[in-house]
């Protein structure tokens, strides 16, 4: 088959040929109908520090996705051969603490697909029983494979309580743009995005943004005075620092984006004195956050995001595409 992987420990990726996996006996074998290209592999592809410290080539990359399950590891019982389905790409133990105490998605000896094994820019992978979510008939593979990013928009914005509530997104990326209309499907009294991009922003627009605001060459600080909620979903120290600043007092904010170094703040007058909360989100809640997306998914099109649709072996201009902002998500088709 025809995968995309990365090899060696330098920037890049390459497509290569490698043997159809064979599934264990709790696994099943996908066949890739659709695939997204995620923040996560612009990182692995350019070889930034934080893969540097966590990915070890060779690797097939890749974790989101949507396909058909073509073969059962003898011990599979809930799944069969034909079954339209994706993936929750956090493998967890099921026996440490974490696990046991309800949250599996943060497992101690968590693993991610397409991170700490092989990934799904492929044509077939293979998967957990427990991690496979079946999908909607009804839901385009181009639209299926991006259940597992609205899944953290949908875990980010449910944290958070946004009900009649105003909202400030920081991060024009797909799943800040996807927060935007969870939020106002949640119930949310306004949403304004911020970001980078007009492009962007213009289909945050389209998604129910009350107001965008492209921070290149406007002031946040001038145009926001106060909010209830932030959602970080940048990992820009600039947009963090700007969220705490603006945060009212007992407001709450969810961090989400990743900075690339640690970021200053002052506890005492940001967050003591101001008596807000901080909150940390990561992955979806298995399966309640997939169940929720599922309903959501219902009355939220997400077509609008989907901006290209490459073959794999085009892989390289996808990644071009989203990185220079030309793409919001690029959806690769390995057959």
């Amino acid at each position: 088959m025809k995968a995309v992987a990365k090899l060696t420990p330098v920037p890049g990726a390459a497509l290569i040929d490698v043997k159809v996996p064979t599934p264990m006996p709790q696994e099943v074998l996908i066949r890739v109908a659709a695939t997204s290209i995620c923040g996560t592999d612009l990182h692995i592809y350019d070889w930034n520090k934080w893969a540097q410290g966590r990915i070890n080539p060779p690797l097939i990359i890749g974790h989101e996705l949507a396909g058909y399950v073509e073969e059962i590891g003898s011990e599979v019982d809930s799944f069969s051969v034909g079954d339209y389905v994706s993936a929750e790409t956090h493998l967890y133990c099921g026996h440490c603490k974490t696990c046991c105490n309800g949250k599996p998605h943060i497992c101690d000896n968590l693993r991610i697909i397409g991170v700490d094994c092989n990934g799904s820019f492929a044509q077939y992978l293979t998967v957990p029983e427990n991690v496979l979510w079946k999908n909607d008939p009804s839901l385009p593979p181009e639209i299926a494979t991006l259940q597992e990013p609205f899944g953290n928009a949908v875990h980010t914005v449910q944290t958070a309580d946004v009900v009649g509530k105003r909202v400030v997104i920081f991060g024009d990326g797909p799943i800040g743009i996807m927060a935007v209309s969870i939020a106002k499907a949640e119930g949310a009294e306004t949403v304004l995005l911020v970001g980078l991009s007009d492009v962007r922003l213009e289909i945050g627009l389209a998604m129910g943004a009350d107001e965008v605001i492209n921070a290149r060459r406007e002031s946040v600080a001038e145009i926001i005075k106060h909010t209830e909620v932030v959602l970080e979903m940048s990992g820009s120290p600039i947009a963090i620092k700007q969220g705490f600043n603006l945060l009212e007092n007992g407001g709450i904010f969810i961090a989400f984006g990743l900075p690339d170094a640690p970021v200053p703040i002052d506890i005492s007058e940001e967050i003591v004195f101001k008596e807000i909360t901080v909150k940390g989100v990561v992955g979806r809640e298995i399966f309640s956050t997939w169940e929720r997306g599922q309903q959501l998914l219902q009355q939220i099109n997400l077509a609008p995001l989907v901006t290209h649709q490459l073959p794999l072996a085009e892989y390289e201009r996808g990644i071009k595409l989203q990185k220079n902002y030309e793409a919001v998500k690029v959806i690769l088709l390995p057959h």
